[in-house]
């Protein structure tokens, strides 16, 4: 099933790239969604490097990996991710906008095996959640870019 998301952040290009491309560097130990979201590859963050995340609703708590398989810095960025039961792959794609950067989302997520019958309720549970985390990036960078003093 593919997603498609967008949003206007209030931020350069290059802060938008360098926020998503060092990702694994923040702190998220009091994210009750994701606490834990940590580069497991050794050496620099490349095309190839594994990212492990862990997601936890109320519902579920589930272990994600994430290879991140193309990187054209300050314009795209996609990753293969897979856990049980699902498959899919993440694209970044940012753009000069006048206010900002244009992020546009694209997800594609496959759920397989016994998870599969669940596919028809991916809009409902999924669909929030991506849009609340860029909502959340949104929000982190806008407020970066305020209190640095630029407009």
């Amino acid at each position: 099933m593919k997603f498609i998301f967008e949003a206007i952040i209030n931020c350069p290009v290059e802060e938008l790239y360098g926020f998503l491309w060092t990702l694994d560097e923040r702190d998220f130990s009091d994210n009750p969604l994701v606490p834990v979201y940590e580069r497991v590859t050794e050496g620099p963050r490349r095309v190839g490097s594994i990212i492990r995340e862990v997601v936890q609703t109320p519902l579920i708590r589930m272990e994600v990996f994430s290879e991140i398989t193309r990187n054209a810095p300050n314009e795209h960025l996609e990753y293969d991710f897979w856990s049980d039961g699902m498959r899919g792959e993440l694209a970044y794609q940012l753009d000069a906008a006048e206010d900002g950067t244009r992020l546009i989302q694209r997800v594609n997520i496959r759920l397989i095996g016994a998870r599969k019958i669940l596919t028809p309720l991916l809009p409902l549970f999924y669909k929030p959640r991506v849009a609340k985390r860029l909502e959340a990036i949104k929000d982190i960078l806008e407020k970066k870019h305020q209190e640095t003093g630029n407009t």
